[in-house]
């Protein structure tokens, strides 16, 4: 007879029964919720990148449960965000033929009080399935003022090439690079980021992001 594990929807909070030591999980109501309301339908542009997906909408419970993945030690999170966005990235898997998968760097003082890098963790999950590559490329700059006190899309964008340098070592010339972020928003860091792997001579550069703001 299986060990029954106390579980909790990953949106809303609800305890749920669930067998095993199983993935992050839905309650019925909010997986009913994600088809209806959160699924992300529109174009997303990424100056520079060849393609740019997101999974969700950041707006209500999907806001909330990555803030709670990002800032409450929600590591498992990772599973179920993944989840969201692995089948974006098999159905393409024709069409962008990806060498490699990457992710959105953190400072090291967020990551030392973190103990993670939610991008990281959501790249890996996507890269294992389908039995991919998944390697840090790009790093960042100490001491980068954060994207939220900038006044401007311009100060913004410049910020952001400001706190972003290649990875010593990493390997993307020539290459077709999935870049993996959490949330988009205004889209400057990813932006930055897709300059960069240029700069560094990958060929093509796919931004695969969990969430995405909408209005943006």
């Amino acid at each position: 007879m299986g060990v029954l594990f106390t579980k909790h929807c990953v949106l809303c909070g609800e305890m749920l029964p669930a067998a095993g030591t199983g993935k992050a999980i839905l309650c019925p109501l909010c997986a009913a919720e994600v088809r209806q309301r959160y699924r992300c339908t529109e174009a997303i542009h990424i100056t520079g990148a060849t393609d740019t997906v997101a999974a969700l909408y950041y707006t209500g419970k999907v806001k909330q449960a990555m803030q709670r993945f990002k800032f409450q030690h929600k590591q498992h999170y990772a599973d179920w965000f993944a989840a969201q966005m692995l089948p974006l990235l098999t159905e393409r898997l024709d069409t962008w033929q990806p060498d490699l998968v990457t992710f959105m760097p953190i400072g090291w003082l967020r990551r030392r009080e973190r103990g993670y890098n939610q991008a990281e963790l959501l790249a890996k999950a996507v890269a294992e399935p389908l039995g991919l590559p998944c390697r840090a490329t790009l790093r960042k700059r100490a001491f980068t003022p954060k994207q939220s006190a900038q006044k401007d899309a311009a100060a913004r964008q410049q910020n952001a090439e400001r706190a972003l340098l290649p990875r010593e070592g990493a390997e993307t010339r020539g290459k077709s690079v999935v870049l993996v972020d959490d949330i988009i928003t205004t889209g400057a860091t990813a932006a930055a980021a897709v300059k960069l792997l240029r700069e560094m001579g990958a060929e093509k550069i796919f931004v695969l992001a969990a969430a995405y703001t909408p209005g943006k």
